[in-house]
């Protein structure tokens, strides 16, 4: 295994400070001593949610997303605010954006949506045993519920159905820990 040099931050410099991201450049020096600079947008976290009905069906949500000018039909996810548990955020964005309430609630996986140039970790929890209550979306969210059969999701995906990267993953992690594969 190979030995990774890691970049000496030399400095940091918030170029934009926003209601949920921020914006900074990193100053660096290289394993061969040389500087570069990294732009890192810095995130809260989020969870994402693999809501599965008695019925086997997903409880997924479509909402247009300004970003890539399409509807995308994904699992229910948030940012997790602070002093929030992931599990207690995955609860609570279930119930707001789905109106499903879940007795049970299991962390499955996590890890980082794009480490490239983000310290986003994602924390994906599978919720069963589902209640239906009432959908309580935040006043700038447009948001459509739709269940679709679990293995219907897995057809999707494998013809590109479904263009949100966080669902695509929940989905097959879901089905790896039900089918006890992970």
């Amino acid at each position: 295994m190979h030995k990774h040099k890691i970049d000496k931050e030399k400095s940091r410099k918030l170029i934009y400070s926003g209601r949920l991201l921020n914006l900074r450049i990193d100053t660096v020096e290289l394993a061969d001593g040389k500087e570069a600079q990294r732009e890192v947008i810095e995130h809260p976290g989020a969870v994402a949610v693999v809501a599965i009905t008695k019925d086997n069906e997903l409880v997924l949500v479509r909402q247009y997303r300004q970003a890539t000018g399409e509807i995308l039909l994904e699992i229910p996810a948030g940012c997790v605010n602070k002093g929030e548990s992931g599990e207690d955020c995955a609860r609570r964005e279930l119930a707001e954006e789905t109106g499903y309430h879940a007795k049970k609630v299991k962390k499955i996986w996590q890890g980082f949506a794009t480490p490239g140039y983000s310290n986003e970790l994602i924390q994906f929890y599978l919720a069963l045993d589902l209640n239906l209550m009432q959908q309580k979306t935040d006043p700038d969210e447009f948001i459509e519920v739709d269940l679709v059969d679990f293995e219907a999701c897995l057809s999707m995906l494998k013809h590109g159905q479904i263009k949100d990267l966080k669902t695509m993953l929940g989905i097959q992690i879901a089905d790896w820990f039900i089918r006890g594969e992970l």
